[in-house]
């Protein structure tokens, strides 16, 4: 006997959308849906789809799933050497699930890290990062380990591939398209996130496995529980003081202190006000059922996959 799917799982402007669900099928408590009259469908955010899943096989309820769409794996990879604490930290992140930050110094090799974790995974990566440098600096060193196209997105360029590095900016102009393109998210300076101003991006992509990586990790408790939510617990640490003289130079911290005048300490207000205001509004809360008022300029020019 033909048993037919009691609901039907897509992916909609950074949402999972459980259409024509079957009558006797209630899932407003499943995994964070909520109804949508508009749409007359369950919808939640793409972030809980592999809650979703799992929650309807644990209850034996069948369904149609087109959230993630067919594409190559990224395969190919040469051998990555870790340091010691780098293979450690790496450990870590895979006993956590694959969810979770890696706290190290600048100048540990946090990157090469995430590189390992690509290498090993094998899955679908987005790897996002703060600024324009730091772009190209990923490309590099993701370049030095897979042969193959390197995608980005920043800087403009607007190409999609299985690896693919894209800054925080073009990334949450894109996320609502392109969010259920990879299985694992990759956070560079991820203490960024977990404050509200750049959350909606990491909620609107599928991705289940996510490694994010930091210097200076939050400590803030709501920040914490943020980014636990978002990325997932701080898995692995080491300060500056663990690996100086060894991986690490030694250094001494000297503070000088300056005396600004009335006239430097005014205009250095000014200035830092600006940068605030700027910063506020950037990144403002719009997301609502992934139906947020569209950012994207361009659209990606996706390498097949």
């Amino acid at each position: 006997m033909l048993r037919f799917p009691a609901v039907r799982l897509s992916f909609d402007r950074g949402t999972i959308v459980a259409s024509d669900p079957d009558p006797a099928l209630d899932l407003a408590d499943t995994a964070g849906f909520q109804w949508d009259a508009r749409v007359q469908a369950y919808r939640a955010r793409a972030s809980s789809y592999a809650t979703i899943k799992t929650r309807l096989i644990r209850h034996a309820v069948s369904f149609a799933d087109t959230v993630r769409p067919p594409g190559a794996q990224p395969n190919d990879w040469s051998p990555i050497e870790l340091r010691p604490y780098q293979e450690a930290a790496l450990h870590a992140w895979e006993l956590g699930g694959r969810r979770g930050i890696v706290a190290l110094p600048t100048g540990s090799g946090k990157t090469r890290v995430a590189v390992a974790a690509m290498a090993r995974t094998k899955l679908t990566t987005l790897c996002l990062v703060p600024t324009r440098v730091l772009l190209h600096q990923w490309r590099q060193a993701i370049r030095a380990a897979y042969s193959h196209t390197i995608g980005c997105l920043g800087d403009g360029e607007r190409a999609l591939a299985p690896i693919t590095v894209a800054t925080f900016e073009a990334a949450y102009r894109n996320i609502e398209r392109i969010g259920n393109r990879f299985d694992l998210l990759i956070i560079d300076e991820v203490h960024h996130f977990g404050s509200g101003l750049r959350d909606e991006t990491l909620e609107m992509a599928i991705a289940d496995a996510r490694l994010g990586l930091s210097a200076t990790p939050p400590r803030a408790k709501t920040a914490v529980t943020r980014l636990a939510e978002l990325v997932g617990p701080l898995v692995y640490e080491l300060a500056i003081a663990d690996l100086s003289g060894g991986f690490l130079a030694g250094f001494d911290i000297i503070a000088l202190h300056l005396d600004l005048t009335e006239t430097e300490r005014a205009t250095y207000e000014s200035l830092m006000g600006n940068w605030r205001c700027e910063r506020t509004w950037r990144w403002p809360r719009v997301w609502c059922f992934g139906r947020r008022r569209s950012r994207s300029r361009y659209a990606a020019t996706p390498v097949p996959w």
